[in-house]
């Protein structure tokens, strides 16, 4: 089995600032509820094309991630075909191997992978994902010292992506599927995403 998905990407975390658990500490809070969205812009998994679809999923973990014992629950755009459903199910679950396996030993519970209508727009430095009826999520991106390049981490121990990421503020974030949390203005991360495998 072979993979490559490439697009964009949206972290938002209840942290209060930059998220401490990309460099393996502690949640600012007493959990760590964190989102991720992605949007596929071109890819495939064995021959199955992923274009233009969408996935999110919602973690709730200790309040230091490495920790494991995770409870995640992954949503899959209802356009998609049974195959493609099975393919991006795959790819961002991390059963298909690739980065996203490394997550696989901090989850301990799989509450739901369900089908879902999914937007996710991009507009200059904000971004915005959607999942119906259970979560919604936007960010803005920081701009650096220098007034117009976005603020960068590159290369930290530990994250969903191994791109650098630019740092975000989150805004109105809202999460009511297997257990609720709602924030604002804490930790954001954006980047432009590949996985392959």
């Amino acid at each position: 089995m072979s993979f490559v998905v490439e697009g964009d990407y949206l972290e938002a975390c209840n942290c209060d600032v930059s998220c401490n658990c990309v460099w393996l500490g502690s949640a600012t809070q007493d959990h760590c509820d964190v989102l991720l969205a992605w949007h596929v812009s071109n890819g495939n998994k064995d021959g199955v094309d992923l274009s233009g679809l969408n996935a999110v999923m919602a973690v709730h973990a200790p309040k230091r991630m490495t920790d494991g014992g995770w409870r995640v629950a992954l949503y899959l755009d209802d356009r998609a075909s049974a195959e493609q459903s099975e393919a991006l199910g795959a790819v961002f679950s991390g059963g298909a191997g690739g980065h996203l396996a490394g997550l696989g030993p901090l989850i301990g519970e799989v509450a739901g992978v369900e089908p879902a209508a999914i937007t996710f727009k991009k507009a200059d430095r904000s971004l915005h994902a959607e999942v119906s009826g259970v979560l919604s999520m936007s960010a803005n991106q920081i701009v650096g010292m220098d007034g117009q390049e976005p603020a960068v981490i590159t290369n930290p121990p530990f994250g969903a992506v191994t791109q650098p990421i630019r740092q975000a503020t989150s805004k109105d974030v809202s999460y009511h599927g297997h257990w609720s949390a709602d924030f604002s203005g804490t930790n954001s991360f954006v980047t432009d995403f590949r996985y392959e495998g």
